[in-house]
């Protein structure tokens, strides 16, 4: 035995004397999950494994009660908790313990409901609990808890079967105990360290690093938003497969398993539903390397991460490879700790995910066992009652006729309907799969007549009455037309017919004026001229002429323009003529139309000659970045007003700005490649504006059933964006088919700014991702240098980064430039030989240059965690601003952290609220507000409060007045 004494854990308690305890090592995965409970206390009770089994017959209570404590005594684990002792999670394991057995009496389902919701204390073992339901003189129901720190799936079977060994011998009338095990849990937790470490160990973390470089989150259609505070609130669905004869027929075919095939099709359903290829998901493995282990209860089970990047443009067959080169892989490599692994890849914290994956996949191979005892049977009863570790989470159980698909989900952040459809597109895939092997994946699921009833796939908006013509066709006002002839003779004599003209920023009416002429000529307006930073005019790309500045050409024909040609930026006159159109129906009698902030775009050119936000206003236009700037700077807009957003990029948080301004608001979303406004709406996208078609196809060009994700095209041709149709039949945006990133309220081309930094003298290559810096999605770039400047050192190459951003800087929109830098010695690329992005994206933080803060500790408290953090990290030099992870640090050294804070300034910190801040800064904050919560105790403790909260210079100017 060991004493030790328990100084409270992470989330607060009493102390402990574990002086009469064993306290042992505890498993990684142990440490984990007690990490997980910590971190939220309402999981806790989540990670109750309940399992029930009826006993027909005549049961002998008190034999019963022996029985369960023969078991107990016999499983070490049974009698073992988790406690923090010296500042880590160790094993604290009761030597003897007895286990009431109440007996009750009432609805079987109902009680273990209420069973599983009741959360154990960790650090007080025994974590078992068990309880007798009386259904009638022959009929009882043994509920039986075990959080999952002390058990698995597996060891609740051996739990079962050893408990009916204990009672039919009790029963008749052998008093020997039960057999003494080989070894016990602690044993084998010290034969998994001597085995995992060194050499083994390096090579499973290369596996696993290669095999998971760059994997990120599902897009999944959650119906709430996620919340950091997890309920885990569980749902559950259930859809007959009975035949599972075509499933293995489909195996053989691929040299596959019956497991393969069914996760393959589950792979290509996520695919679908995500609109993503590169698909993760967990699956569980048993976990029981050790030659004696099968006959233990314990937490041996693992998670492997099954990570697959689909080839949909390819047959189902192709899939099925992909998945299975996947699974032999894994499994070869099981032996990895997925705590463990987590560590090793170093991800960025989200309080509101699993690190990894967010899906499980798991196949029952064979039913639970009927046990015949001395007068009873004792058979499993299935209960309803279950909790939502992950998203989702797909089981395949064995059934009377085949087998059944038993689909858990978060009800926190799914509905029951959607979870439905998820499954419904998993069994669909099935089907049609077993027909066809040989169909493409990437066009699973076909369509049903039910989907293409709700949907119309090429919907067309309403006809307008508009003229089939030109945009000068809509010009009514003589004064506009007049002024607009003359200026057009101008460009006849100038030989302006059939170019693209630019012109400086200039007041709203002029503009509609040249606008109306270049249109009148035959050419093509492409208003989106700047000024450089230092007042220099900077013609449209593309453009021939600048209004009045422009070269002389030789004299030529005007031509007349015709409905189809390109009017203005990507516009042809008639897409021209339909935005105006819609705009214009849009006010009424007497309506004002102010601009927000940036040039005009669009049907803007001829609704006002208003260019900047006056005090009334009917209508008020803005784009997403102006929109932004005007609410943060405290703007509100006038009484009766209606707000119209617009852009290719429209945040749901700028919509809710919008929306707490009490004002009406609608938004115009705008595809990016042909300028055409693909909807309008206060909410979605809205029906097809008038006189287009919209049609949301799969990469085969068929219709996207509902529920998953296609391309978008607008009158026929392709907008690059990809949208999910919901149920409701509203479409929902999720992304680009290219490389397009977006950050904050733009959308950036990575290739565009990639070239301007690769041309920068000493820069071999260059990458540019979205990555999150503090709590927003901004562009990182990652950069290869040449041999001189990658031999600098880090200071030089510090330097030579801030060079960079200086000439992006003076080349590119200030969105457009990279706010952090880091440097590779190569990018990491895929089979095909293009750059592996998502590896880029999630590469650790602290390789970033200028992202460790090297600002001073400020205060005491200050002083005393970054102290801490020096114990705790292989980092040495950095500042109050660091982040504690991109500095090396994992979940089990912040639980460590966490303790030394406690122990050195007497405030115990919930650990969630380091992780939402998780620098020295954030945590002497988090300190200094739990102690005026508590306030001081008395004067010295009010005096070095005080003292505490001034910085170094404060308290040497208030010795020398005391002095």
């Amino acid at each position: 035995m060991s004493s030790s004494s328990y100084v409270g854990g992470v989330s607060g308690g009493p102390a402990r004397d574990y002086s009469d305890f064993f306290v042992l090592p505890a498993a990684s995965s142990q440490r984990q999950l007690w990490f997980l409970c910590q971190l939220d206390a309402s999981s806790n009770a989540a990670y109750n494994v309940v399992s029930a089994v009826s006993l027909a017959g005549r049961l002998n209570h008190v034999l019963l009660q022996r029985a369960l404590n023969e078991v107990v005594a016999r499983h070490e684990s049974l009698r073992t908790g988790i406690g923090l002792v010296d500042g880590e999670p160790r094993q604290v394991v009761i030597p003897e313990t007895l286990v009431s057995l109440p007996v009750v009496e009432g609805d079987v389902q109902s009680l273990a409901a209420e069973q599983a919701a009741i959360p154990f204390s960790l650090d007080e073992p025994p974590l078992l609990r068990v309880v007798l339901v009386r259904e009638s003189a022959e009929l009882h129901t043994l509920i039986v808890v075990i959080h999952h720190i002390a058990c698995d799936g597996w060891s609740t079977e051996i739990f079962y079967r050893d408990l009916a060994m204990a009672y039919g011998r009790l029963a008749s009338g052998d008093l020997t105990p039960l057999d003494e095990l080989p070894i016990q849990y602690a044993d084998y937790v010290a034969w998994q360290q001597e085995t995992l470490s060194g050499e083994p160990m390096r090579d499973l973390v290369t596996h696993w690093r290669s095999a998971l470089s760059g994997v990120t989150p599902l897009n999944l259609p959650v119906d709430r938003p996620r919340d950091t505070a997890r309920r885990m609130t569980g749902g559950r669905l259930s859809l007959p497969l009975p035949d599972v004869a075509s499933v293995d027929l489909v195996a053989s075919c691929w040299g596959a398993t019956r497991f393969m095939v069914l996760l393959a099709a589950f792979k290509v359903a996520l695919a679908r539903v995500t609109g993503q290829a590169d698909v993760a998901v967990g699956t569980p493995v048993a976990g029981r390397h050790h030659p004696d282990s099968e006959e233990l209860i314990g937490f041996f089970a693992n998670t492997l991460v099954l990570r697959t990047r689909l080839p949909l443009e390819e047959s189902f067959g192709a899939a099925v490879v992909a998945v299975r080169d996947t699974c032999l892989a894994a499994f070869q490599h099981q032996q990895m700790p997925f705590d463990r692994l987590v560590e090793e890849m170093r991800l960025p914290r989200m309080l509101d995910r699993n690190p990894l994956f967010d899906v499980m996949f798991s196949m029952q191979e064979q039913p639970a066992v009927t046990l015949e005892l001395p007068s009873l049977t004792m058979a499993p009863v299935s209960l309803s009652s279950t909790s939502a570790k992950f998203d989702l989470w797909l089981t395949v159980v064995p059934a009377a006729v085949g087998v059944e698909l038993r689909l858990d989900y978060d009800a926190d952040l799914y509905d029951s309907a959607t979870a439905q459809a998820v499954l419904a597109v998993y069994r669909a895939v099935l089907d049609e799969v077993c027909r066809d092997p040989e169909v493409v994946s990437g066009s699973l699921p076909v369509a049903s007549e039910d989907d293409l009833a709700q949907v119309s796939y090429w919907a067309e908006g309403a006809s307008l009455p508009v003229p089939d013509g030109t945009v000068l066709d809509l010009v009514a006002n003589e004064e506009l037309r007049a002024r607009a002839a003359e200026l057009a003779e101008r460009l006849r004599e100038e030989g302006v017919g059939g170019h693209v003209v630019s012109t400086p920023p200039v007041a709203s009416a002029d503009l509609v004026v040249i606008a109306l002429a270049v249109f009148e000529v035959g050419g093509q307006f492409a208003y989106g001229s700047r000024h450089t930073r230092d007042g220099a005019f900077v013609k449209a790309s593309g453009a021939d002429w600048v209004i009045t500045t422009g070269p002389r050409f030789d004299p030529a024909d005007a031509t007349t323009p015709r409905s189809e040609d390109v009017a203005w930026q990507g516009f042809s006159h008639r897409d021209l003529v339909t935005a105006v159109t819609v705009m214009r129906n849009r006010l009424a009698a007497g309506d004002v139309v102010l601009l927000a902030g940036d040039p005009p775009h669009l049907a803007d050119l001829f609704l006002s000659e208003q260019v900047t936000i006056g005090d009334t206003g009917s209508l008020i236009i803005g784009r997403a970045p102006a929109w932004r700037r005007l609410l943060t700077d405290g703007w509100t807009p006038p009484p009766g007003a209606r707000l119209l957003c617009r852009g290719e990029v429209i945040a749901d948080d700028l919509v809710d700005m919008l929306r707490r301004t009490g004002a009406e608001v609608l938004v115009a979303h705008e595809n990016p490649v042909s300028a055409i406004p693909i909807g309008l709406a206060a909410d979605g996208l809205g029906t097809p504006l008038p006189n287009t078609t919209r049609a949301l196809l799969d990469l085969t060009g068929a219709p996207a059933p509902i529920g998953t994700v296609g391309e978008l095209h607008l009158n026929g041709a392709a907008t690059g964006q990809r949208y999910r149709y919901t149920r409701t039949g509203d479409l929902h945006f999720v992304g680009y088919t290219d490389n397009r990133i977006v950050a904050g309220d733009h959308q950036v081309d990575p290739a565009k700014v990639e070239a301007v930094l690769e041309s920068t003298e000493g820069v071999r290559a260059a990458a540019v991702v979205a990555g999150h810096v503090g709590t927003e999605t901004r562009l990182v770039g990652w950069l290869v240098l040449d041999g001189a400047k990658a031999a600098a050192s880090p200071r030089e190459q510090d330097e030579f980064v801030a060079t960079t951003k200086a000439k992006a800087n003076a080349t590119l929109q200030p969105h457009e430039v990279p706010v952090a830098f880091g440097i590779l010695p190569e990018l990491p690329r895929l089979t095909d030989g293009t750059v592996d992005r998502a590896a880029i994206a999630a590469l650790p933080g602290q390789a970033l240059l200028g992202a460790v803060d090297d600002t001073p500790p400020r205060n005491k408290t200050e002083r005393v965690v970054v102290a801490i953090f020096k114990d705790t990290l292989p980092v040495q030099e950095f500042g109050v601003h660091a982040d504690f992870f991109a500095l090396g640090g994992h979940s089990m050294l912040a639980a460590k952290v966490i303790g030394r804070v406690r122990d050195q300034l007497g405030v115990l910190v919930p650990i969630r609220d380091f992780f939402k801040r998780s620098t020295a800064a954030g945590l002497a904050e988090a300190v200094a507000a739990l102690e005026k919560e508590k306030g001081p105790k008395d004067k010295g403790d009010a005096l070095r409060g005080q003292l505490q909260g001034m910085t170094d210079k404060e308290i040497e100017q208030l010795l020398r007045q005391l002095g």
